[in-house]
C-alpha cells in the first residue's frame, strides 16, 4: 500500500509511529481503519466502528503536565468538516483563554433555567425576575427552548424575533424578548458555553407591517363625565379617593403613588417628589400548617419593598391648586388620627434608611414592615387607623368602576395617560409631559400623545386653524 494514501503529520516521528499502527492493525486482523491528517497542530482522524460507520476526531497538543505531553481529542463528528470546525474552535478558545471550550450539548431551556440561578437571581430585583421568567417560559422557551445552546445561529434568533413580530406582539414585548436573548447568550459566551453569540445586532422589524395587528394595550383616556362619576363613587373618606385623586393630577405610576409618604410632598412649593416606587415580594409559598400559626389565609409570607423609579425617573413636579388642597387636607386628619389612636395607630418601617434624592449608589431591597426599625415609613395612603392603603385595592376599585360604572377600559394606568392627554389638550409642550411624567425618552411621549384624538384636541386645532387664517386676505 502507497504510504502517500494515508493523511498524517508530516513530521518523521509522528508519521513512522502511525504507520507503524496502521500495519499492526492490518495484521491483527481488525477492521478499524484509521486515517488522519494535521491542520498546523490539530491532528482529523476517521475512525470506523464495529458496525462499519466512520466518524472523526479531532486532537491536539495541550500543556505538558510534569514533563508528560498532554492531548485534547474528542470524537463523534459525522464528517471531516465538522471535526476540523470543532477542533479548531477548541484550539484557539485554548490558546486565548487557556482552556478548551466546547459547545454546550445542553438545551437552551436548560441553560436558561441555569442562567436564571446563577446570574438573574444575584443581579436582578425581585420584580424584574419575575418579568423575566414570565417572558422565558411563555415567548422563548416554547420556540426555540428545546434546540441546542451550541446548535442555535443568529438565523434562528432573528427569525424568532421576525415570527414575534409578524403575530402581533407589542414592540416592548419583542423587545423585551430581544433584551433576554442577548443577555442569556452574553452570559453563555463569558462563562465559555459557546465561542461566539450569535445574538449581536437583532432587528426588530418596525419598518414592514405585521400580518397580524400590534397586540398592544390601548392607551385608554377616561372623558370628563366618567371622571365625574368615579368621585362619586369614590368620595372623600374612601380608601380610593387619595390614589385616584393623585393619579388623576399628576400622572404618576401605580408603584409611585403607592410608594409616597409624606415627606416628599412640600407644601410651601406646591410640589411632589417621585423618590422611589414600592413593590410585592411574594416571598415563599407557605403550607397549611404554617397558615394556620398565623391565623391567617394569605398564601405567601411576602412583603412590601422599596425600589427605584421605573427608568430612575425621580423628578419633582408642581402640584394644582386642587390636588394640594385635597393632600393638605389628608395629611391633618392623618396628624389628629395618629393623636387618637395614640399607640393603636398602625405604624409601619423599613429596613434601610430611605432615599430622598436621585443617588447613583445601587439602592437595596428596602423592605416595609411593621417590624420596628430606626426609619418609620409615614405613608400618604392609609387608612383611617393608620393602616396602609396597598396597590391590591386598585383591583376592586377596578372592578366596581368596570361593573357598577360601566367603564371596563378603565385601570389605574388610565388615570396617567388621562392626567398627560389633558396637558397635551391645553397645549403643553412634549418636553413638559415627558418629564413630568417620567417617560424614557421623548419619542415615547411623541408616539403616545399624537395619536390620541379627543374633541378637546380637534376643537383647539380648529381655533388655531382660523386664528392662523383669519388674517389672511380673502
Amino acid at each position: 500500500m502507497d504510504e502517500n494514501n494515508i493523511e498524517m503529520s508530516t513530521s518523521r516521528p509522528c508519521k513512522f509511529k502511525m504507520w507503524t499502527r496502521y500495519v499492526i492493525l492490518l495484521i491483527r486482523g481488525t477492521s478499524v481503519l484509521e486515517r488522519s491528517m494535521t491542520m498546523g497542530d490539530v491532528l482529523i482522524k476517521a475512525r470506523t466502528r464495529n458496525s462499519g460507520k466512520v466518524v472523526y476526531e479531532y486532537r491536539f497538543e495541550v500543556a505538558s503536565i510534569d514533563g508528560k505531553r498532554q492531548w485534547k481529542s474528542k470524537s463523534g463528528f459525522a464528517t471531516k468538516r465538522e471535526a476540523k470546525e470543532a477542533g479548531k474552535i477548541a484550539q484557539q478558545a485554548y490558546e486565548h483563554v487557556g482552556q478548551v471550550i466546547e459547545p454546550s450539548d445542553m438545551s437552551y431551556a436548560d441553560f436558561l433555567d441555569m442562567w436564571l440561578e446563577k446570574d438573574c437571581k444575584l443581579t436582578c430585583k425581585p420584580s424584574t425576575l419575575v418579568g423575566y421568567e414570565k417572558k422565558i417560559r411563555l415567548y422563548i422557551k416554547p420556540e426555540i427552548g428545546s434546540y441546542k445552546l451550541k446548535t442555535i445561529t443568529k438565523d434562528t434568533l432573528q427569525d424568532f424575533i421576525t415570527k414575534m413580530y409578524d403575530e402581533g406582539y407589542s414592540i416592548n414585548t419583542v423587545n423585551s424578548v430581544k433584551g433576554l436573548l442577548t443577555k442569556s447568550f452574553t452570559y453563555a459566551l463569558d462563562r465559555h458555553y459557546i465561542i461566539s453569540t450569535p445574538a449581536i445586532n437583532l432587528v426588530v422589524p418596525t419598518k414592514k407591517q405585521p400580518k397580524k395587528a400590534t397586540r398592544s394595550k390601548k392607551h385608554v383616556y377616561i372623558p370628563q363625565e366618567v371622571m365625574q362619576k368615579i368621585f362619586e363613587r369614590f368620595p372623600e373618606g374612601s380608601s380610593a379617593y387619595i390614589p385616584i385623586m393623585i393619579g388623576y393630577h399628576t400622572g404618576l405610576r401605580l408603584g409611585e403613588i403607592y410608594g409616597l409618604v409624606w415627606e416628599d410632598i412640600d407644601f410651601e412649593n406646591k410640589t411632589l417628589s417621585v423618590n422611589r416606587q414600592v413593590q410585592w415580594e411574594a416571598g415563599e409559598t407557605r403550607s397549611e400548617e404554617e397558615k394556620k400559626k398565623a391565623n391567617g389565609t394569605s398564601k405567601s409570607n411576602g412583603y412590601w419593598y422599596f425600589s427605584k423609579p421605573k427608568y430612575n425617573s425621580f423628578r419633582t413636579i408642581e402640584l394644582d391648586e386642587v390636588i394640594l388642597k385635597a393632600l393638605k387636607k389628608e395629611h391633618d386628619k392623618q396628624l389628629k388620627a395618629r393623636e387618637y389612636f395614640d399607640k393603636y395607630y398602625n405604624r409601619y418601617y423599613s429596613e434601610n434608611e430611605m432615599t430622598y434624592a436621585k443617588t447613583d449608589d445601587i439602592l437595596p431591597m428596602n423592605k416595609v414592615s411593621q417590624e420596628k426599625s430606626h426609619y418609620e415609613v409615614d405613608f400618604i395612603c392609609r387608612r383611617e387607623d393608620g393602616s396602609y392603603i396597598s396597590a391590591r385595592t386598585t383591583q376592586h376599585t377596578s372592578s366596581i368602576i368596570h361593573k357598577q360604572l360601566h367603564f371596563p377600559q378603565y385601570d389605574t394606568h388610565s388615570l396617567r395617560h388621562t392626567h398627560g392627554t389633558i396637558l397635551y389638550e391645553n397645549g403643553a409642550s412634549f418636553m413638559y409631559i415627558k418629564e413630568r411624567l417620567g417617560h424614557k425618552n421623548l419619542q415615547t411621549t411623541i408616539e403616545i400623545y399624537t395619536n390620541h384624538y379627543t374633541d378637546t384636541i380637534n376643537k383647539n386645532g380648529n381655533i388655531v386653524l382660523n386664528n392662523a387664517f383669519s388674517k389672511e386676505n380673502v
